[in-house]
């Protein structure tokens, strides 16, 4: 039976960073070529970068890594999942870029590999596997879905 593949979420790759079982995790999964990213992901991640040497650094890094492109189901099946959200009146309550990046897991047949909770608010829309790099608060001591994105 085939391991799983993962498609890490900017809070990943931020993350990956600032704590050690973030880090363990991620480089276990990239090394097997069990993790990837999305352009949607690469673009947040990089917008974090301090100078644009960092940024270079970062880029060089990034394209080393598994890609899952960002395609047009993907946009397509994001707005379509919006408008569900918007059924239940949260279309204003999720980051746009996680809607693309979770749909392009969904395209792609891959989990969602995150730490952040709209990815669970997405899944009860749409049924996709998605999976907490680490259990939920335990690593911020603030709120689990928007503190990790100021830094890289």
């Amino acid at each position: 039976m085939p391991r799983a593949l993962y498609l890490a979420d900017t809070s990943v790759w931020v993350l990956r960073f600032r704590h050690e079982v973030v880090k363990d995790r991620c480089d276990g999964l990239m090394l097997a070529g069990r993790l990837g990213l999305c352009q949607t992901t690469a673009l947040e991640f990089l917008s974090a970068a301090p100078d644009p040497q960092v940024y270079a650094e970062l880029r060089k890094w990034m394209d080393g890594l598994l890609r899952m492109d960002v395609t047009a189901d993907a946009m397509r099946r994001a707005v379509d999942v919006h408008a569900k959200l918007a059924e239940k009146d949260w279309h204003r309550d999720f980051r746009l870029p996680a809607l693309v990046t979770a749909a392009t897991a969904e395209i792609h047949g891959v989990s969602l590999l995150h730490y952040d909770r709209d990815f669970e608010r997405i899944a009860e829309i749409t049924g996709q596997p998605h999976e907490w790099v680490a259990p939920r608060g335990s690593l911020l001591s603030r709120t689990e879905d928007r503190s990790h994105m100021s830094t890289a």
